[in-house]
């Protein structure tokens, strides 16, 4: 790994980390404990054009890891769920990212969403909770969920129109 590389993956997860734990002062709309807008998200965003999977995958388990930390809820079941469910996310929208173009940081930013509410809730309610109901709250977590994620690719669209496309060196 360059260091530039390097570089880039400490400064986005402490951007990441940073916004993870400011973002826990916004009030969440639904009574769930560790509820988050995701804001955070966007620092995947920004990073996914031109990133390594294993770039992406060491940033986002770091800026929630980060913001968990900061946030006194690091050794928590929340903490695991914005793991796992952020995990198979970034896998999922980088491999939609590749593509070529056919999907914009919308259409990204909206199946990571989806894809980190499901796995959340499934692990909380096969493991947390053990009852199904749970996802009962899912279409409120689609709903908040998809607003968020508009509002990630907002961020990351200006942020990347200002860096030139991408973050990454091309080689």
């Amino acid at each position: 790994m360059t260091y530039r590389r390097l570089s880039l993956i400490a400064l986005l997860t402490a951007l990441g980390g940073a916004v993870h734990l400011l973002e826990t002062l916004i009030p969440f709309p639904l009574p769930v404990p560790g509820g988050r807008w995701g804001f955070s998200n966007s620092v995947i965003l920004i990073a996914l054009p031109g990133a390594r999977l294993s770039d992406l995958l060491v940033l986002a388990i770091a800026k929630s890891t980060l913001g968990a930390f900061f946030g006194g809820r690091l050794v928590t079941p929340m903490y695991l769920m914005s793991v796992c469910g952020l995990t198979v996310a970034v896998t999922a929208m980088w491999a939609i990212s590749r593509k070529n173009g056919h999907f914009g940081l919308v259409g990204i930013s909206l199946a990571g969403a989806i894809t980190n509410n499901t796995v959340q809730l499934a692990i909380a309610a096969a493991f947390i909770i053990r009852n199904v109901a749970l996802f009962l709250i899912y279409p409120y977590f689609l709903i908040l969920g998809s607003i968020a994620a508009v509002a990630n690719a907002a961020i990351a669209y200006s942020v990347l129109k200002r860096a030139g496309g991408k973050l990454w060196e091309t080689s």
